[in-house]
């Protein structure tokens, strides 16, 4: 049977951090975690790898811990092994905006980066498919509305039962909070697009990008 590996994507959902984490990890702890890498250019795990992923974020998230101190723990405690002495220097060096190593190689960089673009395009499929749920919505909504509008104008609306009225008045409710609900995740998930897109588009063509995209600007 084929061994089963775990992807970016999928080890980001499971420790609820960003892909972007877990590729700041794999940058500075490649070699206790020893990623595979498959036929696409993307980092895989194994189970075991992806245990030493939540092993890392287990000892990350102890009180004004770093990086740095905990490959130290690591290499303390044997399971790493003690890099020459120019090695650790990188971990300092690493730039605090991209989380990217500036001695990372043209292939892991190249793997980083197509990385990325696929987390994008999750996330912009994410939005359309809400959008089009969204649009999904309105329609039945402006749908609903009709029909009570005709059944109250009706030559009979006087004598239409109150409860029948109040049902359809719950429906439209029902439906007004599922569109607001799904607005609200429309928006997030925009901000989280124009976020993660911002780190490889260039500050002058941000705004027109979005525009183009969204066609609300």
């Amino acid at each position: 049977m084929e061994k089963k590996h775990i992807t970016t994507r999928e080890a980001a959902e499971r420790l609820r951090v960003h892909a972007r984490t877990i590729r700041k990890w794999i940058d500075v702890f490649e070699d206790y975690i020893h990623p595979e890498v498959n036929d696409r250019g993307h980092y895989i795990f194994s189970e075991e790898g992806f245990r030493r992923l939540a092993e890392i974020q287990t000892r990350l998230q102890k009180p004004n811990k770093s990086m740095r101190q905990v490959r130290q723990e690591l290499i303390q405690e044997g399971k790493l092994e003690q890099p020459p002495a120019e090695g650790p220097e990188f971990l300092d060096d690493i730039d605090p905006d991209t989380k990217v190593a500036p001695f990372m190689s043209a292939e892991k960089a190249y793997r980083y980066m197509m990385d990325t673009v696929n987390a994008i395009n999750d996330t912009l499929e994410e939005l359309s498919g809400r959008m089009q749920r969204m649009e999904d919505q309105v329609i039945n909504l402006y749908g609903a509305l009709e029909k009570l509008e005709n059944r109250m104008t009706t030559k009979n609306a006087l004598y239409a039962p109150a409860k029948d009225v109040q049902s359809m008045f719950d429906e439209i409710r029902k439906m007004h909070e599922q569109l607001k609900a799904e607005l609200r995740n429309v928006s997030f998930s925009q901000r989280l697009a124009a976020a993660t897109e911002s780190q490889f588009v260039p500050r002058k063509e941000r705004k027109p990008r979005a525009a183009r995209f969204f066609g609300i600007f």
